[in-house]
């Protein structure tokens, strides 16, 4: 795959420290390897517990989910805005992610604590109070996890970034194995997988990080700068992870469990298709923090990358469509038929958001991250309108079209932002040079 990617050549970082092609490269084949490690544990799960247990188990996990995407604070942004573009320190970094994270964690605890059962019910489908506060534990752990794996990618080393990111899919997937050899696999013993295999991530992070002999930091942000640069990313990921969200949840509370079994293995089958994207954003948001002061070189990369993922999901999205029909039965059973349309449904949204995925990342990279924030509340208000008012006419397939309109129109909107943004910068440059210029 890496070998594959360097064929199109996508050139070399601004500073020409980094071989693109190899980086993204080696980004994707850690994304294919963890991708295809959940889809095996994915295809035990999903047939050891059935579309009724597994809709419990997705909307268990929607609990520590979405206290993540609302609680994270951008941390992880932050440290890799603040670390690739020359300023930081990870020791205190890591000092404040140990704090915030179990300081996070107490207060939803004690929350949970007070709750009643009919408010956790009611919020939480199918799923007990007890339920609740055991999956609250997989919340401080995946904060850890993220943050700390941030600092390795804010300081641009992707080698190690790369294996440090392969342990929690790793150790979810022996975790899940074990217990289908064991016919173990229940909701809770499932939970128990998630929960291990993202503190293993942390800890494989904070080894890294101790190894990772970074250059001396530059004076680094002040903690509210720090924090500032966050809640702005962090606004902009709570709309996306609502975004993608909001369609599975809606699907669980007006229709039943069974569906928001089948609806989430769509979505799950879907998002596979965003490895590229997704391998890209890795590179493209700190390069783009490195290379804010060169944006004519910059605009010429992301636009070089940007359009190569958009190709390359879109050849995977026709492939994935023509085959659905009869592989999605065949390998999850003929309960899970229902996903098929679903999933065909949310292809073309899926490859539009690709493209946008890497400029958007551009885009905070650079510090824009007002942009982001307009194009994820559009995204939402189509895609949670678009929502109410389908799923009760067309169950399921109405949520995945509102959710395809909502994205093709988000990454319109968003390209179109960035590219007169880049293009006002790239004229102010010029200006600036030339007024520079002797005569």
């Amino acid at each position: 795959m890496k070998h594959l990617l360097a064929s199109f050549s996508f050139g070399r970082t601004p500073d020409a420290q980094f071989d693109l092609s190899a980086a993204i490269g080696s980004t994707l084949l850690r994304q294919v390897v963890s991708s295809g490690l959940y889809f095996v544990a994915l295809w035990i799960t999903t047939r050891r517990l059935g579309p009724h247990d597994n809709g419990l188990l997705v909307t268990a996990l929607l609990l520590p989910q979405t206290l993540y995407a609302l609680l994270n604070l951008g941390i992880g942004p932050s440290h890799v805005f603040h670390l690739s573009s020359g300023s930081g320190s990870p020791r205190a970094m890591r000092r404040m992610n140990w704090s915030l994270a179990f300081a996070l964690w107490g207060s939803v605890a004690l929350a949970l604590a007070f709750a009643s059962e009919p408010f956790v019910a009611h919020y939480l489908p199918g799923t007990a109070k007890s339920t609740a506060l055991y999956a609250s534990l997989l919340f401080p752990m995946m904060l850890l996890a993220a943050w700390t794996s941030a600092l390795l990618q804010g300081a641009r080393d992707y080698a190690a970034y790369n294996r440090t990111a392969l342990v929690q899919p790793s150790a979810f997937f022996l975790g899940v194995l074990v217990l289908g050899g064991l016919h173990a696999v229940t909701v809770p013993a499932v939970l128990a997988c998630h929960v291990l295999s993202q503190g293993a991530l942390w800890l494989a992070g904070e080894a890294g990080v101790r190894r990772h002999a970074a250059p001396p930091a530059r004076p680094g942000p002040t903690f509210g700068a720090a924090i500032g640069f966050g809640l702005r990313a962090h606004l902009s990921n709570v709309i996306t992870f609502l975004n993608y969200r909001i369609a599975l949840y809606l699907v669980s509370f007006l229709l039943d469990p069974t569906a928001a079994g089948q609806y989430a293995l769509s979505i799950q089958l879907a998002e596979v298709l965003w490895l590229i994207a997704g391998a890209a954003s890795v590179i493209v948001f700190p390069e783009s923090a490195a290379h804010a002061s060169t944006p004519a070189a910059l605009r010429a990369m992301v636009r070089r990358v940007a359009l190569s993922v958009f190709k390359f999901t879109a050849l995977g999205a026709l492939l994935a469509g023509a085959l659905a029909p009869a592989v999605i039965p065949w390998v999850f059973g003929r309960a899970y038929g229902g996903a098929v349309l679903p999933f065909v449904i949310l292809l073309p949204g899926v490859v539009t958001w690709s493209y946008m995925s890497v400029v958007a990342n551009s885009l905070a990279g650079m510090g824009c991250q007002r942009v982001n924030i307009l194009g994820a509340l559009l995204s939402l208000t189509l895609n949670s309108t678009g929502c109410l008012l389908a799923i009760p006419i067309w169950g399921m397939r109405g949520a995945a079209l509102a959710s395809t309109v909502a994205f093709a129109v988000t990454a319109s909107y968003t390209a179109i932002m960035y590219y007169r943004i880049m293009a006002d910068r790239v004229a102010r440059t010029a200006a600036g040079i030339h007024a520079r210029q002797p005569g």
